[in-house]
């Protein structure tokens, strides 16, 4: 849209959104003034107590309305300042948005649902990294302070295994030498 396509009553709305909001409540405006006597302070009191309650006009284009109908009424006399209710202007940080069809709505209904999956999923995987790296750690603990692991266990059964054939290779060595003394010494006796 140009920038005079941003234009509502004398004012000029710097995005979409603001403008819309504004076109439709310069349509509020138009539509109260034709159904409604303005000339009748009462209902103008019962008016203004009710747009001031519902908080209906949230522009300032509504705000101008309402200001209008303010200085109506207390230059009347009907009311005191102290009993007419102020206009609250309200400044929300996430201001609805006005679509411009169906469609475009059903989209960024769409797109909300797929941002609070992924936040979720996001949740769910630090989670699970946070556990899985909190494993890592405690293996590692394990390996470093720990000297029974599976690789000593069968280390130490392979050098046990190798001590008993040393000793008992040492010990038939042994007797192996002895018989062949014992065999020199009678073949040397018996020649």
């Amino acid at each position: 849209m140009k920038e005079n396509e941003y234009k509502v009553a004398g004012y000029v709305f710097a995005d979409a959104h603001h403008y819309k909001e504004a076109k439709r409540e310069e349509e509020t405006v138009e539509y109260i003034k034709a159904n409604t006597d303005l000339n009748d302070l009462n209902k103008v009191l019962k008016l203004y107590h009710k747009l001031v309650e519902r908080k209906t006009l949230k522009t300032v284009i509504g705000y101008t309305f309402l200001s209008e109908l303010r200085n109506r009424i207390l230059g009347a006399g009907i009311v005191t300042k102290e009993n007419l209710p102020n206009i609250l202007i309200e400044k929300s940080d996430k201001e609805p948005r006005v679509y411009d069809n169906v469609l475009e709505k059903e989209q960024e209904q769409r797109h909300l649902t797929m941002i609070e999956d992924y936040k979720v999923k996001l949740r769910n995987s630090r989670i699970i990294s946070i556990f899985l790296a909190i494993i890592i750690i405690i293996m590692i603990i394990i390996a470093v302070f720990s000297d029974r692991s599976m690789y000593s266990i069968y280390k130490n059964q392979v050098i046990d295994e190798y001590v008993g054939w040393q000793t008992e290779l040492e010990a038939r060595e042994k007797a192996l030498e002895e018989r062949e003394q014992a065999l020199d010494e009678n073949g040397i006796s018996g020649q």
